[in-house]
């Protein structure tokens, strides 16, 4: 039995008002907001006062490690993932949890084979790494590709907490928004880069302190975390991946790990977002210490999130909200703001608090992608263009604020665009995630081989990108559906005893039924609908899992091997290849920067200092 017909057979449907914010809570968003524009404030009057780029945009690469490490957590936590991951374990249970073990290695690499090469050149950005290797063009393409991606889904992550939190909250959908767009320009602007690392440590406590409250109250209702974890088992929620090598199943330790080390090292290794944090300290060896400490933080709070899926579940155990006809929530990004209001809702402030963490992890990710944005276009294009021209420092940084005021408001009107269209959700989703791994191949190529040039790299990463953009809009256009997990009804108010409904110990039955509903459904119509299990091209069933790591691998292969057919191999400075390809290629390992240098650098680069001064 389908979950539209058991909610069909619940007896006389019922509706609910959705749960209401109090004054208290408005005054603790209104707080939260308040302090994330104060930052900003701050920054813009003490230090440096943002008067130069590198103030503005790298913090004076002096920053310490932990706001660094806190930061590197909150900005690659977005309101989709915080949302998310309790759906997740709601609906398809914990496989998700053990994505952190790649994670964790992918993060370990990256430490190792990238942020040595940034340190060496001294970059800004990624995408200059990829001028002095490959060549002008092929930065130019990343750099506008990264750009087009960034812009696109500052307004998912706007929309779509706003959108999940209206229907659960008199919070509506454009409160959200240009709350959470205008106070992150706001602060961007003002405070620069030392804003955004502050802002994103107050925002990860906040995201925090939201979370453990829910699973603390929602563990205290149901009578402690043993009932949580007895219902998870009998609801068949605690499920551990199998090892079977299938591209197609959603879920398998496989998919699962590689999904997790290949989107950590684009993370920590190609996308400008985290890299920029990670080159606001002195050395490399801050930078590894600061990303390396970054990860018991974010695993601790994976672990959490993930625990608040079944706890979620817990509370819902005999009464599942999707499907009970109560109509008041019909996603599954729903269930954690909806039970966040009905569980603490008793406890004035205390939901307001959960959707400040909501809000917090919008704008921490949406701060981070403006300031990365803005940094991009300064340094990639607007530098270089007027280098002939000749242009002061002084109004390199202008430009960079008006550059940063302009994102924040596209950002604002792209999300009106992104709600008169829904499709565009989906494929703003879609476009950001095919491009990381095309990208991590072209930094592979760069930082691992010696033979690889530009022409063979711009042929390697347009073919990546027209495999990837195949197999992606050919999945969601033919709606490979996956199953979800049976629910039950039983203990809903006016509930039929005689009507059948599923049976917990039956889950993993389910997964060899012949129908199957879509995630995207899921997520936009609320009640899933069946399709027929019929012939779908292969590549359409390839579980979303394997589009990075598939994008990775084809820009490497197309990358070096028409790089060997078709152009001429170039010489490679060493220093341009990581520490580890050195070794294999038996160079004499290049000199790392030390703090003294990277700070006289900075400080030569800002004007505080001559050359003469500095070689005294």
């Amino acid at each position: 039995m389908n979950e539209s017909s058991i909610a069909a057979t619940v007896g006389e449907t019922f509706h609910r008002q959705p749960p209401q914010l109090g004054e208290i809570d408005y005054i603790v968003i209104a707080v939260m907001l308040l302090i994330s524009s104060g930052i900003g404030v701050y920054f813009r009057f003490s230090g440096g006062k943002q008067k130069t780029t590198q103030e503005f945009l790298m913090a004076g690469r002096d920053m310490a490690v932990w706001p660094v490490a806190f930061s590197v957590m909150a900005s690659g936590k977005s309101a989709i993932t915080y949302l998310g991951v309790p759906s997740d374990m709601y609906v398809y249970g914990t496989y998700f949890a053990f994505v952190n073990l790649g994670n964790t290695c992918g993060a370990l690499v990256a430490g190792y084979l990238f942020l040595p090469v940034f340190f060496r050149t001294r970059a800004c950005t990624t995408y200059e790494y990829l001028e002095k290797r490959f060549g002008r063009t092929l930065r130019v393409i990343c750099s506008l590709s990264f750009s087009i991606q960034s812009m696109l889904y500052i307004a998912v992550i706007l929309y779509a907490p706003a959108l999940a939190l209206s229907a659960v909250t008199n919070l509506t959908i454009w409160m959200s928004v240009v709350s959470v767009g205008v106070v992150c320009t706001f602060y961007c602007t003002l405070g620069g880069m030392k804003a955004v690392l502050w802002t994103d440590v107050f925002q990860a406590l906040l995201m925090y302190g939201g979370m453990v409250a829910m699973v603390i109250k929602g563990c205290l209702d149901v009578g402690g975390i043993e009932t949580v974890i007895s219902r998870a088992k009998d609801g068949g929620r605690l499920i551990i991946p199998g090892f079977e090598p299938d591209f197609t199943t959603r879920y398998t330790f496989i998919n699962i790990f590689f999904y997790g080390f290949f989107t950590t090292l684009s993370a920590y290794g190609a996308s400008q977002m985290q890299v920029q944090r990670l080159l606001t300290v002195r050395s490399v060896h801050r930078a590894r210490c600061a990303l390396f400490s970054s990860l018991p933080i974010t695993f601790v709070f994976h672990v959490v999130n993930c625990l608040a899926g079944l706890v979620v579940f817990a509370n819902f155990y005999d009464c599942d909200p999707l499907t009970s006809g109560e109509g008041v929530i019909s996603k599954p990004d729903q269930l954690l703001p909806y039970f966040s209001l009905t569980a603490l809702g008793s406890i004035p402030g205390l939901p307001g608090l959960c959707i400040c963490g909501m809000l917090s992890a919008a704008l921490s990710t949406m701060s981070s992608m403006v300031n990365s944005l803005t940094t991009v276009t300064v340094e990639d294009f607007f530098r270089p263009m007027c280098a002939k021209r000749g242009m002061t420092d002084a109004y390199a940084t202008f430009v960079a604020k008006l550059i940063t005021l302009v994102y924040g408001g596209i950002g604002l009107v792209l999300t009106f665009v992104v709600a008169s269209f829904g499709n565009v959700l989906q494929a703003s989703t879609i476009v950001y995630g095919l491009v990381a791994g095309p990208t991590l191949g072209v930094f592979l190529l760069g930082v691992l081989t010696s033979r690889s040039n530009e022409k063979g790299a711009i042929i390697g990463l347009v073919m990546s990108l027209a495999l990837t953009a195949w197999i992606s809009f050919g999945g969601a256009a033919t709606n490979v559906a996956h199953p979800r997990l049976p629910v039950s009804v039983s203990g809903c108010p006016g509930s039929n005893s005689t009507t059948p409904l599923p049976d917990f110990t039956l889950a993993p039955q389910y997964h060899n039924k012949s129908h199957y509903t879509t995630d995207w459904d899921v997520l936009t119509e609320g009640v899933a609908t069946e399709v027929s299990k019929e012939y779908v091209f292969p590549l359409y069933r390839i579980s979303y899992m394997w589009f990075t790591p598939i994008g990775v691998m084809a820009t490497v292969i197309f990358g070096y091997l028409s790089s060997l057919i078709f152009c001429k191999s170039a010489s490679t400075d060493e220093y341009l290849l990581s520490p580890i390809a050195q070794k294999i290629f038996g160079l004499k390992p290049h000199q790392t920067y030390t703090d003294v240098e990277l700070t006289s650098a900075s400080a030569l680069s800002n004007g505080t200092v001559t050359k003469e001064e500095l070689s005294s």
